[in-house]
């Protein structure tokens, strides 16, 4: 049987040749189906257990074609990612304005997933592109220079533009990425460059080259050397304000990469040439026109996202255009699916990765509110790095110790450190409003866990064992902040009222809230700096009494450096204190509603 088929394989030609290197296929494929048939016949009428199909069935066909495992795991992280955000939320925008936040989400995600496919193509087939960004900014640059050139004067009188000079615009961007593609592809295949170098080149170079081009045009046609060019007109923003103009220009696209890559030879051949390259070029598969075909794709959706872009914020401006979208087409694809090595990932899933990444920075941006744009380069390396090594360890057929040996230790000690890091930078603005932890104690709870946790993974137990001491260790970091969420906060309040009758104040609750009176106490602002910060475990602080004692401006300072603000307090008696109305200025403007007598 072999024999014939090995015939059969070499008469063939060379086109119609598989995609596979033949000496996989006769060790073992040939071999697997083999076994198969014999199976049958020896055993016609019985049904194979479950250990013998789990083991005769293979990891494509285990799940169902219609939501493979990976697909199905992106879609409940951003279900999980969405209600988290929708709880975190102090604006609850997701609640209170569910279809603009939709709206926006739609917006950017397009964007994204149109770079993130074209990324995706060039992965598969076992390359990488680091022009992206680059390509959207030179691609858009050249939409609003063609639009000058047609048509200066609607463009500096702000007049509606002609459809063929909008036209005209979209082709001239798509054409100048499809030479950039094909620059890509000559620099890789005839020169001999490594993809990194070659796209790394075009990176740094093409929004320079935008800039040049920029400047001499406006020069030429707005009597003056400007870096961006304005393009106003209200039909030309509408191909990306619509929404759904992009939506369907992805969704297309979309279909047509799927199609490509799963119904057809060519895309078969991408696969096989990112998964072995010489075994595809010695099966016959013209590999320079398969390199071709991936860049010229993923440098035509690049210039489509520019364009697009440009559409959307109305100035072509190529120094900060689009900068650092090739970090975030990549991320997109890895996560999805697709594997840096090549030869695998999917369209389905390159697009639920771009989503799970806007889902991701777009509720950063809802829960931080102001300074999110700061983290987001973190958070994509972040899920980088992630999505990778949870593919290598995946691809691994024999269980790998990741943090073995001394470098391991290091290792350890290392993401630690940046664990703790980051719940001190942007964990604790996630979680601030949720819980009344400090700030050192959400640190501290975070850098212990991790420490545990990857020590966990340093254990050389078997899978069964070692999966019931992860069970037992996340119940265990997330029972034990919650039980010092519950009881810190009522440690601080017993704190305050055995201070407060220690002075010969007290605490009570009034009809309005807690009240809180030191009147007629010799109450001095030392004391008052130690006791001001319990405050902030009094949600329901409504009135602070502090007549007739010794109290001066330095107390209205302790008060207003409070990190949880009680927002709840309108009414703060100083009579008779030394307290000024310049000092209540100065240190009280975060309480905007706060009545202070007298």
């Amino acid at each position: 049987m072999q024999v014939d088929d090995m015939a059969k394989r070499e008469s063939a030609p060379a086109t119609q040749r598989c995609s596979v290197h033949p000496a996989f296929l006769y060790n073992h494929v040939f071999p697997l189906r083999d076994h198969c048939v014999l199976r049958a016949k020896r055993f016609p009428g019985r049904e194979l257990g479950l250990g013998e199909r789990l083991r005769s069935m293979t990891a494509a066909s285990f799940f169902p074609r219609w939501l493979p495992r990976h697909e199905a795991s992106l879609l409940l992280a951003i279900l999980i990612v969405v209600c988290l955000t929708a709880w975190l939320d102090a604006g609850q925008n997701y609640i209170q304005q569910p279809q603009a936040s939709a709206v926006n989400l739609v917006r950017t995600t397009t964007r994204l997933g149109l770079i993130a496919l074209g990324a995706a193509v060039v992965i598969i087939a076992g390359g990488i592109d680091l022009s992206t960004g680059s390509v959207m900014a030179f691609s858009g640059t050249m939409a609003a220079v063609i639009l000058l050139w047609a048509e200066p004067q609607a463009m500096l009188n702000n007049q509606p533009l002609s459809l063929w000079a909008m036209m005209l615009a979209v082709s001239g961007a798509l054409l100048s990425g499809f030479f950039v593609g094909s620059l890509h592809a000559w620099l890789i295949t005839a020169v001999g460059l490594p993809p990194f170098v070659a796209t790394l080149g075009t990176l740094v170079g093409l929004r320079s080259l935008a800039r040049a081009l920029c400047e001499a045009v406006t020069a030429e046609y707005l009597g003056g050397i400007s870096t961006q060019i304005s393009v106003p007109d209200v039909r030309f923003r509408y191909l990306a304000t619509s929404v759904w103009i992009p939506v369907v220009l992805l969704v297309g696209i979309s279909f047509g990469l799927w199609v490509l890559l799963s119904k057809t030879v060519t895309g078969r051949h991408l696969y096989a040439l990112g998964g072995n390259e010489q075994a595809a070029r010695i099966s016959g598969i013209d590999t320079q026109r398969l390199k071709w075909l991936a860049y010229v794709i993923s440098a035509l959706l690049s210039s489509l996202a520019g364009v697009l872009m440009v559409c959307e914020v109305s100035t072509a401006q190529p120094e900060s255009l689009a900068r650092g979208y090739e970090l975030n087409a990549i991320a997109a694809a890895v996560v999805g699916g697709c594997s840096l090595q090549g030869g695998i990932g999917t369209v389905t899933g390159t697009l639920l990765g771009a989503v799970f990444l806007r889902v991701v920075i777009d509720g950063v941006a809802n829960v931080i509110k102001s300074g999110a744009d700061v983290y987001e380069g973190l958070i994509v390396g972040v899920l980088v790095v992630c999505a990778v090594t949870l593919t290598k360890t995946g691809e691994s057929a024999v269980p790998r110790r990741l943090l073995r040996g001394g470098l391991g230790w290091v290792t350890i000690l290392n993401l630690t450190l940046i664990l703790a890091a980051l719940m001190a930078l942007i964990g604790v603005r996630l979680v601030g409003e949720k819980s009344q932890l400090e700030t050192w104690q959400l640190t501290a709870w975070a850098a212990a866990g991790g420490f545990a946790g990857l020590i966990l993974i340093r254990q050389n137990w078997p899978a069964k064992r070692k999966r019931l001491a992860v069970v037992i260790w996340a119940i265990s970091i997330v029972g034990i902040l919650l039980a010092a969420d519950w009881g810190y906060p009522r440690m601080q309040r017993n704190a305050a009222i055995r201070f407060a009758r220690k002075v010969g104040g007290e605490i009570t609750r009034g009809k309005d809230g807690i009240i809180v009176s030191f009147r007629d106490t010799v109450l001095t602002d030392d004391q008052w700096s130690g006791f001001a910060p319990k405050l902030s475990f009094f949600p329901d602080l409504a009135e602070i009494q502090l007549q007739h004692t010794q109290v001066t401006n330095r107390s209205l300072e302790a008060l207003g450096r409070l990190r949880r603000k009680p927002l709840g307090i309108r009414t703060l008696d100083l009579t008779g204190t030394a307290a000024t109305p310049a000092g209540v200025r100065q240190h009280l403007r975060d309480f905007p509603h706060l009545k202070t007598l007298p």
